[in-house]
């Protein structure tokens, strides 16, 4: 039997997405940091000469921090982490020199070396200034740095934590009864401040959690960070705005773009051609990512703006999912730009993953972090004697409409690194 070949045309619809090569640079340049960011355009300005690369900081200010250019990630030093703080936080006028004077008198620890009356002699100001321009070095991070004393250093860490009963009395034995604490004499600040001995105890406690030191080899283990968000607050009322401090400054270089558009050869026409286009798009890639991070970041804003506000210590329930359907975009789009962001507020730097929570459970309005924080409550309420049992915290949540599982109780509770209640026992 003889066989026949036959042919057939079909036509099938298939639903794909091709990425071009501008697609492929908008999302690259949307997930690396700005120290990367940096990079990636300077290797392009090396093979399109229709363009350089700037530094966009002014040449007072490199003047002032050049070893600072030439640090990695890596090694980033905590003079270089204050000065970042400086350029960011502080108009440049003549007390931010004097800021910047003060952090060159640091030890490695962050302690301020040298007396006031050594720092006026040091520097050419009047003993007000300086006062203005230690206050403006003790509200950078980290908490402490500047102070010239253990007392100092650790007055200027619990000024700025949160304000609690505790916290107040705590700060006013450090202020008043230094001494005291070194030598334990908890009778003597109770009878002093009119307060009971477990209250002073539990303000000792406070004090415990702070360190002697501002600063250890051990803080810049995460690297060299550049906020590209910066918060304040002004009367209740947050102000978000994105900080163009650290991205490329990309120059036209337009009398070379002229003399090549004259030329008559056709590989030339054609080579000038593509390479304008490559710089036009990594404008627009550039553009894009300062839209889509002040988007996000004022999305996270208005979701945590209780915590922003610091009216809370705990963060309101927020998803990629939810900003993205907020923003009409995608889910990745959202990952991409918060990894490696970082949004600078009043009271620390926090990197904008930070503020994504998950609910405790699909039907609860409750974040993991809000029930978190009501376990720990509940814990340091407890008797000590007969501690709360998992089952028992499982039921005092459900009186305060959080429904919770026992064994999820039981792995916030260890998440928390708190012990079990017979571990907590205390006869």
């Amino acid at each position: 039997m003889a066989l026949k070949q036959s042919y057939q045309i079909n036509q099938k619809q298939l639903q794909g997405l091709v990425l071009t090569q501008s697609m492929k640079q908008s999302i690259l340049m949307l997930q690396t940091n700005l120290l990367d960011l940096t990079d990636y355009v300077q290797d392009l300005s090396m093979a399109n000469p229709l363009f350089d690369v700037n530094p966009t900081v002014s040449k007072q200010e490199v003047e002032m921090s050049t070893a600072l250019e030439n640090n990695s990630v890596s090694h980033q030093t905590l003079y270089d982490y204050l000065l970042e703080q400086v350029r960011l936080t502080m108009r440049p006028i003549s007390l931010r020199d004097v800021v910047v004077c003060l952090i060159d008198q640091l030890d490695e620890h962050g302690y301020l070396i040298k007396s006031d009356q050594e720092l006026l002699e040091l520097l050419p100001v009047d003993k007000i200034t300086l006062i203005d321009a230690k206050e403006l070095l003790f509200n950078l991070d980290p908490p402490g740095v500047g102070a010239q004393s253990l007392q100092e250093c650790l007055i200027l860490q619990l000024q700025a934590k949160k304000a609690t009963a505790q916290t107040t009395l705590a700060l006013t034995m450090l202020e008043k009864y230094f001494d005291d604490i070194i030598n334990h004499n908890w009778s003597t600040i109770a009878q002093h401040l009119e307060v009971s001995i477990p209250e002073v105890e539990a303000a000792f406690a406070v004090i415990q959690t702070l360190t002697p030191y501002p600063y250890t080899e051990d803080y810049d283990n995460n690297g060299y960070i550049i906020p590209e968000l910066i918060l304040k607050t002004n009367d209740d009322k947050l102000s978000l705005q994105v900080t163009k401090y650290g991205y490329p400054k990309i120059v036209f270089a337009q009398e070379t773009y002229e003399q090549l558009k004259q030329s008559t050869d056709q590989e030339t026409q054609e080579y000038i051609k593509n390479k304008y286009q490559e710089y036009q798009s990594l404008q627009r890639n550039l553009e894009r990512r300062i839209q889509t991070i002040a988007l996000i970041g004022r999305c996270i804003v208005e979701a945590q703006a209780p915590f922003l506000l610091q009216k809370t210590s705990e963060l309101q329930p927020l998803l990629l999912r939810d900003v993205a359907n907020k923003l009409d975009i995608s889910i990745s789009t959202v990952s991409r730009t918060i990894n490696g962001k970082y949004l600078q507020t009043d009271f620390g730097v926090f990197e904008l993953k930070y503020f994504f929570t998950k609910r405790s459970n699909p039907n609860s309005d409750k974040s993991v972090n809000q029930v978190q924080a009501q376990i720990k409550n509940l814990i340091d309420q407890e008797n000590q004697q007969h501690p709360l049992s998992d089952q028992k915290l499982v039921e005092l949540l459900a009186q305060q409409d959080i429904q919770i599982a026992r064994r999820t109780v039981a792995k916030y509770r260890q998440q928390l690194g708190i012990v079990s209640a017979s571990k907590r026992r205390k006869k």
